[in-house]
């Protein structure tokens, strides 16, 4: 105490009164001790409220990524589209407003909820959660975010079952600007007393964000990978290996995945029995995936879209669909072809062996899906 003290300018009873909250500390304090490195304290671990001080409003909520490049990605998808033909980066399809605003409009479509997210076991997986927590707070990330919708529906769950529900922070990640604000908004309505930040950039970075991936002190961190998001990643096994190699062992990973409806060998049986083996996409979908294509491919008259079965690959026991658009073009240039976007199945127990393998071990594993048909899977796994 006394080291603290003299480090900061202050006496010891000042430091003894604020650690037995008999004093409340001046914000010109607070920042002091946020900046003594040997107390590892961040930003949420001391309130910097309205109540406390009237220079709340320079508390940071939101970080730009390193290589958070917007108008790079917009480059980068008019130079695809106007190629001869190519396979669309997935993060691609959310990156302009109008995108954005599509892909909003498939998530509250109406046979979106009842056939993926009214049916998630949150409450189930979010007792197990708060059991390895136990006595620490929780920080949780959202990688890919989207909407934040579903994600706000999980740290309600998870504050009927923490112990420590008031100290929970909730960070946000998405590429895309207009899909990270709508969350932050809908996260700020729906979870007032939850600490929200967001971070503009891409998963696949989370090794550059420190705010994400440095050590805790007193604290459990869960990545969660909400709403199918696992297919964006364009090798699933690498990510886990190699991007998640910055996670410390104990360390919380959930995500939610489509389950494969055959054997990834029998091509044939999957084209039978999978719902979209029939080649067709929603209406809502063929809107989302073609506007990027009116938009950025210049000379496009015709844009027709389906589902065709991807080549075999991936992780073991998994197929996937691509959504292809084949694009006619004006003035009797050769038509165009793109991959626009993948949707992919998996088979729980080989993914979770394969994980596994790269040191994340399944702890949970809940499958679920509308009508009670057990179509879809929510898994928990812990770094080991």
């Amino acid at each position: 105490q006394e080291w603290l003290a003299d480090r900061v300018g202050v006496t010891a009873t000042t430091i003894r009164q604020l650690e037995h909250h008999t004093r409340r500390a001046r914000r010109s304090l607070m920042l002091k001790l946020l900046a003594v490195p040997e107390l590892n304290l961040r930003v949420s671990d001391i309130e910097l409220s309205a109540e406390m001080s009237a220079g709340y409003r320079h508390t940071p909520t939101s970080w730009l990524g390193m290589t958070y490049d917007p108008v790079g990605m917009v480059t980068q998808l008019s130079e695809t589209l106007n190629g001869q033909s190519g396979q669309l980066e997935q993060t691609l399809v959310y990156i302009d407003h109008q995108s954005a605003k599509d892909w909003l409009a498939t998530c509250n479509s109406p046979e979106y909820g009842p056939e993926f997210r009214d049916t998630l076991p949150l409450a189930a997986m979010s007792r197990k959660i708060a059991s390895l927590v136990g006595d620490q707070a929780l920080t949780v990330n959202a990688l890919g975010c989207g909407d934040g919708k579903t994600e706000a529906m999980l740290v309600k769950h998870l504050q009927t079952q923490l112990r420590m529900p008031k100290q929970t922070e909730l960070f946000l990640l998405d590429v895309s600007h207009s899909l990270l604000n709508t969350a932050y908004r809908h996260c700020c309505e729906t979870l007032p007393d939850i600490r929200t930040y967001t971070i503009h950039g891409s998963f696949l970075d989370l090794p550059k964000l420190p705010m994400l991936v440095n050590p805790l002190r007193g604290r459990t961190r869960l990545f969660a990978m909400l709403g199918y998001t696992l297919v964006n990643l364009s090798d699933e096994l690498r990510f886990f290996r190699d991007t998640l190699s910055c996670c410390e062992p104990g360390e919380l990973f959930l995500f939610d995945i489509q389950i494969a409806r055959a054997p990834a060998s029998e091509r044939q049986k999957i084209l039978k029995l999978d719902p979209i083996g029939n080649g067709k996409l929603r209406p809502t979908h063929v809107n989302w995936l073609s506007g990027p294509i009116r938009r950025y491919c210049l000379g496009a008259e015709d844009i027709e879209l389906r589902w065709e079965l991807a080549p075999p690959g991936g992780v073991p026991g998994s197929y996937g669909f691509d959504a292809i658009a084949q694009v006619k073009m004006r003035d009797g240039r050769p038509d165009r072809r793109f991959l626009m976007w993948r949707v992919r199945r998996y088979d729980p127990k080989l993914l979770s062996d394969s994980l596994a393998e790269l040191g994340w071990k399944t702890i949970e594993r809940i499958d679920y899906g509308p009508d009670g048909k057990k179509t879809l899977a929510l898994m928990l796994l812990q770094k080991q």
